[in-house]
């Protein structure tokens, strides 16, 4: 009896679909009750992208004009591509460089002197903008 119950089985199972299109059973782990899949046409939701945030807090403050300085952001949040841009009216001091791609500072600075730059950090996926300071002090 259990033999022709197990070709009952497999022959329902197998007429149940077409032969172009593969039977699915869908069953829960936890409650064991059949879930229908989610339409092919809905897309999953996407996690939430958290803010972006920048510092340029965690750096070396302070360099003599013998150093070379470098001075790197911290950005957290957003899709990982960043731009970069300094949105302060003053030069940077000779010497000093400011990488677009990186949002770097570095470079031998020749004059002595307190730098302060403002930057402001696109994340080139989302849009989202956001600003940090960065500062230099060089020392004789």
């Amino acid at each position: 009896m259990r033999g022709y119950a197990i070709f009952l089985a497999a022959l329902l199972l197998s007429g149940a679909a077409s032969t172009s299109e593969p039977s699915i059973v869908w069953r829960s782990a936890a409650s064991g009750v059949l879930v229908p899949p989610a339409p092919a046409s809905e897309t999953p939701p996407t996690p939430p992208v958290t803010p972006l945030a920048v510092t340029y807090g965690g750096n070396r403050f302070a360099w003599s004009t013998k150093e070379a300085v470098l001075v790197m952001p911290d950005v957290s949040g957003g899709s990982g591509r960043y731009e970069y841009a300094v949105a302060t009216a003053t030069p940077l001091p000779a010497g000093l460089s400011f990488d677009s791609a990186t949002g770097i500072f570095s470079g031998r600075v020749k004059a002595a002197g307190d730098f302060q730059f403002s930057v402001l950090v696109r994340d080139a996926a989302t849009g989202a903008m956001a600003t940090a300071a960065a500062r230099i002090f060089i020392v004789m």
